[in-house]
């Protein structure tokens, strides 16, 4: 299809159909941006509804809702012109990789009842969105966008007697009665709908009794939300996005501090066949599990991005991103293409083996993985210690190595920044034992950008420490830390 619309969108293809029409790709042809245009006919039943989300959307201006640029109409369909987005449903990523953290969850939804505080407050009676569900809340690249307003309606508009819709297990109890009186406690309702559906892969039932499994705090949000009476509810999104910054906060004062920082991780091996790649990607699904968007570029033609892309048969959007499960990486491309930089504060760099192109791009932090067999030791040394003299902050890794071996450091090597790398077959999900690894190799690593309070090293050796005794545990016997 090359048709031009209206003299200045160039059709490139079908991006969806549906009961209510089709959303066509663009172009606009002076500004050579993509555009989804949706195009309804007028003999649609619910037209009017269609009418009524064009004429919502073109008044609001938030990063969380896409923008409407025109609202075009000929003899037989109306069109919106609205923002391109890429990315995945919420639904879609917890099908596909199951449900997600608590950290995570508590991320989207700070972002969802942003958007919600804004709706309720963007015209002179409250807008109320109605249709709240994770299929309507698209992930692209990290931020949270809110579509489909075709049940959305002012206060007022709202409560006009007539037929009700919504989403099975997302809909308020006062959305399925005829006289039920709507407010913004509704939308509330399937906020919290759509926190426990991301936290735990399925809907809430009433009256709701949290599985034990769950975090207490997050369960308590979660059931202020869903109270049968809505006068029982959080009574604003201000207020339950209030309660959630809380508990994205608590226990921890780097993370505003990293969110609003670039940081870059360089990663690189002793060897080739030292793990480089497992740790970096490791690394990057944990940070990414714990609520800190990150980017994994890979700076080597070792072929991982690629084959993982095959293996996973996802496509890349125009930053050249592709996403796996909680892993989002760049594949290397090649010297000679070049794409828009991702929109990513962390970058978590993977060299291979090429510790040269490591020091000529100077990142924030270095992290280097080293081959920790008895073999491979005299080469691990030497690559340690020409890492320390570069005086760049730097990580060193011990992977491949026993926990029954002594490592011996160079001179000018600290012990403080070593750790040694449990064993961990898939860094797409990772394990307990990895999980505390990771968790001690970012305090130092946000130590090193000092992104943290001073003194935390006391936390950072206690961390150390968790790791290799939870290993040795298995090993029914406890030894003194043999790093020296």
């Amino acid at each position: 299809m090359s048709a031009v619309l209206f003299g200045k969108y160039q059709i490139c293809g079908i991006l969806g159909t549906g009961r209510a029409g089709t959303v066509f790709l663009a172009v606009h042809l002076g500004l050579e941006e993509y555009r989804a245009v949706k195009r309804v006919p007028k003999s649609f039943l619910n037209y009017d509804h269609f009418r009524k989300e064009a004429l919502v959307l073109k008044e609001l201006r938030y990063p969380g809702i896409p923008i409407v640029y025109d609202v075009e109409e000929d003899e037989t369909y109306s069109y919106l012109i609205e923002e391109y987005l890429e990315g995945e449903s919420l639904f879609d990523l917890v099908k596909r990789q199951g449900h997600l953290s608590k950290e995570l969850t508590i991320f989207y939804g700070i972002q969802l009842t942003n958007i919600i505080h804004y709706l309720h407050l963007a015209g002179p009676n409250p807008i109320l969105h109605l249709d709240l569900q994770p299929k309507n809340l698209l992930l692209c690249h990290d931020t949270v966008k809110l579509i489909d307003f075709g049940l959305a309606a002012s206060l007022d508009e709202a409560n006009i007697p007539g037929e009700r819709y919504g989403t099975v297990g997302c809909a308020a109890p006062e959305q399925y009665r005829k006289d039920g009186i709507l407010d913004e406690r509704t939308d509330i309702y399937a906020i919290g709908a759509i926190l426990h559906y991301l936290y735990t892969g399925s809907f809430p039932k009433l009256p709701y009794k949290p599985d034990r499994f769950m975090d207490s705090d997050l369960s308590a949000v979660i059931k202020g939300c869903i109270k049968e009476k809505k006068e029982e509810r959080y009574s604003s999104a201000q207020e339950l996005g209030e309660r959630l910054l809380q508990l994205h906060n608590m226990g921890t004062a780097a993370k505003d501090r990293l969110q609003s920082s670039s940081l870059t991780i360089a990663l690189f091996g002793s060897k080739s066949g030292a793990g480089t790649t497992h740790i970096a990607v490791g690394l990057s699904v944990y940070l990414r599990n714990q609520g800190y968007p990150n980017v994994f570029e890979e700076k080597n033609d070792s072929g991982m991005g690629i084959g993982l892309s095959d293996y996973a048969g996802v496509k890349r959007d125009q930053y050249g991103l592709l996403r796996y499960r909680s892993f989002v990486w760049k594949p290397f491309y090649g010297q000679g293409v070049k794409l828009k930089a991702p929109p990513a504060a962390v970058k978590i760099q993977d060299y291979g083996n090429w510790g040269e192109g490591v020091f000529l791009e100077g990142p924030d932090v270095v992290i280097l993985v080293c081959d920790g067999s008895p073999w491979s030791r005299m080469e691990s040394e030497r690559v340690a210690s020409e890492v320390a003299a570069k005086g760049l902050p730097y990580v060193i890794v011990y992977n491949h190595a026993s926990f029954s071996s002594k490592i011996h450091l160079p001179e000018g090597v600290l012990a403080s920044r070593c750790f040694r790398a449990p064993y961990d077959p898939d860094p797409f999900a990772l394990n307990r034992e990895s999980v505390v690894f990771y968790k001690a190799l970012t305090a130092r690593i946000l130590e090193e950008k000092s992104l943290i309070i001073p003194g935390l090293e006391r936390s950072v050796n206690w961390l150390k420490q968790l790791v290799f005794w939870m290993l040795r545990k298995k090993r029914k016997t406890f030894r003194k830390d043999r790093i020296s």
